[in-house]
């Protein structure tokens, strides 16, 4: 009976540890940075350049020393230590490290440096997960795009009904566009096998990944875009003037149309943690800059 009630004891105290890590605080004093509670009680010591909000997919905070990044636990203790050039993520069950040449995996339990990161093999992913409509240029260098010999014998089966002078097959970098005199009749995606059909009010106009899952992008009739998984469900509204994958940083930016100057684009940045923030943040610098916007100082 006593081993129960202190198994019950034990369970309630990891609880009630884990919601106090995610309720820290980070706190300034001077120039430099450390954790509070909500009560002003300090429980990492001001010594860090900059600080994280708690980061689930961590397990802890980011934290920035002498221009290099590590991970910092509620207690002070060291997750990882300061040796990225910027903020580290987790891909998969590792630390992904980036060293300022190459990155690297980090087992998340020994804090080991593995094996070298090797982006899968696929089809290039536009940077802006868009797809666009006309071919990108840098100088006099063409962007490549898909072509027949890129296609396997399953890709040339699915187009086969599309393979006649009835319908155009526009190739991009990663999809191919179908249209038909002048209509968009859908996009394939041959690292997904799968074609996406438009309708009279949605349009797929591109693909990109993020955490290691595909989305698809949108536009409705007035040119705003959104996002669908490969079931064709919703998770973003057509209702943003741009949507981008940042997939090594796991960062989304949604941007809108200021309602009150039309000129004017409003930004918002979604972190790793699903964190909602003002503005765009940009993965090379430090992303936790703001929350200045949302700290006190003692």
């Amino acid at each position: 009976m006593a081993s129960k009630y202190l198994w019950i004891f034990l369970m309630f105290l990891s609880c009630t540890i884990f919601s106090q890590e995610q309720n820290y605080i980070p706190y300034r004093k001077g120039k430099v940075w450390g954790l509070c509670d909500a009560y002003k009680f300090i429980t990492v010591q001001p010594q860090y350049s900059s600080i994280s909000w708690y980061d689930e997919s961590v397990k802890g905070f980011h934290a920035e020393q002498n221009g290099k990044f590590g991970i910092i636990g509620s207690n002070s203790t060291m997750i990882m230590p300061f040796i990225a050039n910027e903020p580290i993520v987790v891909h998969g069950d590792k630390f992904l490290v980036f060293d300022g040449w190459s990155y690297y995996y980090y087992s998340m339990k020994t804090r080991m440096r593995l094996e070298e990161y090797i982006p899968h093999e696929r089809y290039p992913v536009n940077d802006r997960g868009w797809g666009g409509t006309e071919p990108f240029y840098r100088g006099d260098i063409k962007e490549n795009v898909l072509s027949w010999d890129d296609l396997s014998d399953e890709d040339i089966e699915m187009l086969t009904p599309f393979d006649n002078d009835q319908y155009e097959l526009n190739f991009k970098r990663n999809f191919i566009e179908i249209s038909s005199a002048n209509i968009d009749i859908g996009i394939y995606i041959p690292e997904l096998k799968k074609i996406f059909l438009n309708t009279p009010d949605l349009v797929h106009t591109g693909w990109g990944y993020y955490r290691g899952n595909p989305y698809i992008f949108t536009m409705n009739t007035v040119h705003l875009k959104g996002l669908v998984d490969v079931n064709s469900k919703e998770i973003y509204p057509n209702k943003y003037h741009d949507i981008s994958l940042v997939d090594i940083h796991h960062l989304i930016y949604l941007s809108e149309v200021d309602s009150n100057h039309q000129n004017n684009l409003i930004f918002k940045t979604i972190l790793p943690n699903n964190k909602v923030l003002d503005g765009k943040f940009d993965p090379a610098m430090q992303l936790w800059k703001m929350v200045i916007l949302f700290n006190f100082i003692i």
